[in-house]
């Protein structure tokens, strides 16, 4: 097992076709849907939409899911198997923040996938450093968008969003949800702007600038985040 997140274990595997195919590299990752999804009434629709929507993304900056399948009672989807550390461990081993040319072109790469999600009309609604992977090469991946919504353009029919609350599975992280998806309104390309500004602050300082504290929170303490030394106005 490689590790687990919001909906489910994820294992590293060997596909048999890549390798029948004499693909140079036949790993992949398998997400396996967790007990307490399978139990809930929507969970085979909501991983059903997370693999259609992912499938959907194909950036070099967003993680590549290749299959939603099942096998028996089990349910999981396939997609590409990464190298390297998640961004949160990458963050922990820098207290005083990473170095500043690094930590700006992490930033890039993560604001080009989510602004590529979002042409796409799907906002990812969790983003934090545990779903932001980063490979030996420097190249920067955005991973899980399974709580992710779309978002109807103007020319979609009213009601088009998808009906599956992610929220109420425990999906949303407070310490990087926007006040707007803490007072329950429905996710939008907004609460992703927010969520990445936690992050990037987080790349320069090594430290959340509100303390881990959530948006209401710190706006009910009158918190504010210190000046980042060096940083200019336009960055």
């Amino acid at each position: 097992m490689i590790g687990k997140g919001g909906m489910g274990a994820v294992y590293g595997a060997r596909d048999l076709r890549k390798e029948e195919a004499q693909d140079r590299d036949p790993y992949v990752a398998i997400k396996v849907l967790g007990d307490e999804f399978r139990q809930h009434p929507d969970s085979l629709k909501a991983l059903q939409r997370e693999a259609r929507k992912s499938q959907q993304l194909a950036h070099p900056n967003i993680i590549t899911v290749f299959d939603f399948d099942r096998d028996g009672t089990t349910v999981f989807m396939t997609m590409e198997l990464l190298k390297g550390q998640p961004l949160d461990k990458i963050i922990g081993l820098h207290p005083q923040g990473l170095p500043r040319k690094q930590a700006l072109r992490i930033a890039e790469q993560m604001a080009k996938g989510l602004a590529y999600a979002h042409e796409k009309h799907i906002v990812h609604s969790d983003f934090k450093p545990g779903n932001v992977f980063l490979e030996p090469d420097g190249r920067t991946k955005v991973l899980d968008f399974g709580i992710a919504r779309a978002v109807p353009s103007r020319s979609f029919a009213a009601g088009a969003t998808t009906v599956f609350d992610a929220g109420q599975l425990g999906a949303l992280t407070p310490s990087y949800a926007s006040r707007e998806m803490l007072n329950g309104e429905l996710p939008a390309p907004s609460d992703d702007v927010y969520a990445l500004a936690i992050v990037v602050y987080e790349l320069l300082t090594g430290v959340h600038p509100f303390n881990r504290k959530h948006a209401n929170q710190a706006k009910l303490e009158g918190l504010r985040p210190r000046h980042v030394k060096g940083l200019k106005r336009r960055q």
